[in-house]
């Protein structure tokens, strides 16, 4: 009988099947649903929500510290800046890499445009920061010539404004090398920030208004790389123009911008100085008259003497500056200072007016001129709150008192030679107040600087010393007065000017400018021989205005004399006068001109830019400026760019 053999069946095969329920599916949906929002969600916290909450932290620290750095800017702690510099630049590589793991918001529409414009900034932040860095380590030695605090005394300390000059002559080139290394971190820096495109940026976040801002920040490093690359020829030149090398002779011109010209006012009077190893020595001054009567030249009145002073045939050395580009004034005043007989071989010319004078003494207080009486900057009611210093010397070159002219102006030479001997003597505390007379002046065009030989020339002009008609891509627009009337009218009148500017059918820029002049103030006894001081009295005025080259006069309003339209100093001119039938006359006088024109630039130069330039020896005249719908008010202290 066979053995019955029982197979084992496969388990496999035998098994019933286990019908899966419907919540059991649910639950394993949920299971999976559920590891992977987990996952998702850590992509999520690591690439957004860990570095946004991040840089939340960073952002409100680098808030609070940018606060405690403008504060402290405000309080000239140089030392507490020097500190906090390196923290930043901390957070600032912190920030960039927390911000490389958002870079997937790039996609989304908006926030897109936002990361972009913030990696800009980011990638500025660096160079911009060793910027700071390098700044604060060139200017530690001068903090207290600039004014600034530091942890300890400065290494150019010394007793007097002399010592100081010695240690700038000493470190000069030094310096200037720094001055390259800075100028090549914000060069690195504003590639970057003009990348920025404040249009693709929020008007406002929490309170800051991000837009404006943007903007501001890309004009002001516009406004920074010209003067910190200008920086670099002038102190390599500096041994050179503080007589380091040999004995230097400058002529300094005195313009009298109480009577506006051209290049900032009359020239009243001149004198001689001398600079040997930085010292400034004053060696004699004499009136302009004076210089005019050993001339011994008869040159033919140029074109705008004869048309607007009719009894003047010739030119004389004092009417020279009738350019108002400082260097073409002085090529030829200096052409014809050379022929005359006597006259000092000289290096340079200095020009300064009658503020540049009030703001030292404003500084170093009044002085004291054996023979000519006590000088200073106090408000004198004689000329309605004019410095006092300005009707001394009024009164001194225009009132008879039974000398010569050329004495009583004589007066400038020992005024000059004892505001230089306080100056040069000022003790640390009045250093921070003349560095920033001396800055406010060359800023305002009250001093200005002229050298014959070409390469110290161009040094001052990278800097903007020099006076110069400037070029530009944009627009361009120069206001340029001359008091023909002999009175000392400029002290009292004021002078607003408004441009409407628009975009015309054509596409082309038109501008409608209105320039109004008004004398507030009693007019002055101009009866000399009565014992009188001319000062305020009837006002005629020879104004132009410098525009771009290729420039279309469409209508001129306010001009006696025909309008003339010509083309000078690579602009065009539009040229009038006022002042033979109606001058401006004192006590609440009041002349418009109105001058509309149209310009050769078109719509297409985008972004809109408009380069203003102020005239030298002019107050802080104020000018209101629209653009579309977007208007600007201020004084005009210096050159400025507008950016729309």
């Amino acid at each position: 009988m066979k053995e019955k053999i029982t197979e084992i069946p496969n388990l496999e095969e035998t098994v019933p099947e286990k019908k899966i329920t419907f919540f059991q599916k649910r639950k394993k949906v949920i299971s999976g649903v559920a590891i992977f929002l987990l996952v998702f969600l850590g992509l999520i916290y690591f690439f957004a929500v860990g570095p946004a909450l991040a840089l939340k932290k960073d952002l409100a620290t680098g808030q609070a510290l940018a606060g405690q750095i403008k504060e402290e800017l405000e309080e000239k702690n140089l030392a507490f800046i020097r500190e906090k510099v390196p923290e930043t630049q901390n957070l600032v590589y912190q920030v960039q890499q927390k911000t490389k793991r958002l870079g997937w918001v790039k996609i989304l529409p908006k926030y897109g445009d936002y990361y972009q414009n913030a990696q800009f900034a980011l990638a500025a932040a660096s160079p911009l920061l060793e910027a700071a860095n390098l700044t604060i380590e060139a200017v530690y030695p001068y903090a207290d010539i600039l004014g600034f605090e530091t942890a300890q005394e400065a290494s150019s300390a010394g007793e007097t404004t002399q010592d100081r000059i010695a240690f700038l002559l000493e470190s000069s080139q030094d310096l200037a090398g720094k001055i390259e290394g800075i100028n090549t971190q914000l060069k690195l820096a504003n590639e970057q920030i003009q990348k920025i495109d404040p249009e693709a940026l929020p008007e406002e976040f929490q309170g800051l208004k991000i837009q404006e801002e943007a903007i501001k920040i890309k004009e002001t490093f516009e406004e920074i790389l010209p003067i910190t690359g200008g920086l670099k020829p002038v102190l390599e030149n500096l041994p050179y123009f503080l007589g380091e090398e040999e004995k230097m002779t400058y002529l300094v011109l005195f313009q009298n911008d109480a009577e506006l010209r051209p290049s900032g006012g009359f020239l009243t009077a001149y004198a001689i100085l001398e600079v040997e190893d930085g010292k400034f020595t004053p060696v004699s001054s004499h009136d302009i008259y004076d210089l005019d009567a050993r001339f011994n030249k008869r040159i033919e009145a140029p074109r705008p003497i004869r048309d607007y002073l009719p009894n003047v045939y010739y030119w004389n050395l004092r009417d020279m500056n009738l350019s108002p580009d400082f260097k073409v004034s002085m090529e030829t005043f200096y052409s014809y200072y050379q022929q005359v007989p006597g006259e000092p071989e000289i290096d340079g010319v200095f020009a300064v007016d009658t503020q540049f004078l009030a703001a030292l003494l404003e500084v170093i207080g009044e002085v004291s001129v054996p023979g000519w009486g006590e000088f200073s900057a106090s408000a004198d009611q004689r000329c309605h709150g004019c410095p006092q210093v300005v009707y001394e010397l009024e009164r001194m070159a225009d009132k008879p008192l039974g000398t010569i002219r050329t004495e009583r102006k004589a007066v400038l030479g020992p005024l000059m030679h004892t505001i230089l001997l306080h100056v040069m003597g000022a003790s640390a505390d009045k250093i921070p107040g003349l560095f920033e007379a001396l800055i406010a002046g060359i800023e305002g065009k009250h001093l200005l600087f002229y050298f014959p030989e070409a390469e110290k020339q161009a040094a001052i002009e990278a800097l903007n010393l020099g006076g110069r008609v400037q070029e530009t891509d944009g627009d361009y627009f120069f206001l340029v007065d001359a008091n023909f009337a002999g009175a000392k009218s400029n002290m009292f009148i004021e002078q607003t000017v408004e441009d409407k500017i628009s975009i015309i059918d054509n596409g082309r820029i038109k501008h409608e400018v209105v320039i109004k002049y008004q004398n507030p103030s009693p007019a002055s006894d101009c009866n000399l021989e009565s014992g009188g001081l001319c000062l305020n009295g009837l006002y005629r005025n020879w104004f132009r205005l410098y525009v771009p080259k290729g420039s279309t006069l469409l209508e001129m309003k306010g001009s006696e004399k025909e309008p003339l339209v010509y083309e000078e100093l690579g602009k065009t001119v539009f040229e009038g006068f006022f002042g033979e039938k109606f001058p401006l006359y004192p006590n609440g006088g009041t002349n418009l001109v109105s001058i509309t024109y149209e310009t050769p630039l078109t719509a297409e130069n985008q972004p809109y830019q408009l380069l203003i330039q102020k005239q030298a020896g002019t107050k802080d005249n104020t000018y209101k400026v629209s653009f579309q719908e977007k208007e600007e008010e201020f004084f005009l202290k210096s050159d400025k760019t507008l950016r729309w």
